[in-house]
């Protein structure tokens, strides 16, 4: 039986699995080629039942055009994956404006 540390963390990965594949609107049913994984399976990871091979994690990053460093939230800038993914998604003028936002964030 897993202790409660391991099942924490596949369901952390899990859940960045998914938001990684959801923010760029594809289904479970798509990451099935890439992954050699069936949707089954893949909807056990997203739901953390099931932990990730590192050959799982790559397909995934194949099919997202992403790296395992981005989809774990491993990153020089400790920003958050969730963040990390919407900011690359934005043009320059919007990550400017949400630059602004953090300044006045921060003054608060």
């Amino acid at each position: 039986m897993a202790n409660k540390s391991n099942e924490e963390e596949n369901i952390r990965i899990g859940r960045l699995l998914a938001y990684a594949r959801e923010s760029r609107k594809l289904l479970q049913s798509d990451m099935m080629e890439d992954t050699g994984l069936t949707k089954n399976h893949i909807s056990a990871l997203e739901r953390g039942v099931s932990k990730p091979s590192v050959e799982t994690l790559l397909g995934y990053c194949k099919r997202l055009d992403t790296t395992p460093n981005e989809i774990l939230g491993f990153n020089e800038d400790k920003i958050i994956p969730e963040l990390q993914i919407e900011l690359s998604k934005m043009d320059s003028k919007q990550q400017e404006k949400i630059l602004e936002i953090v300044r006045i964030l921060k003054k608060e």
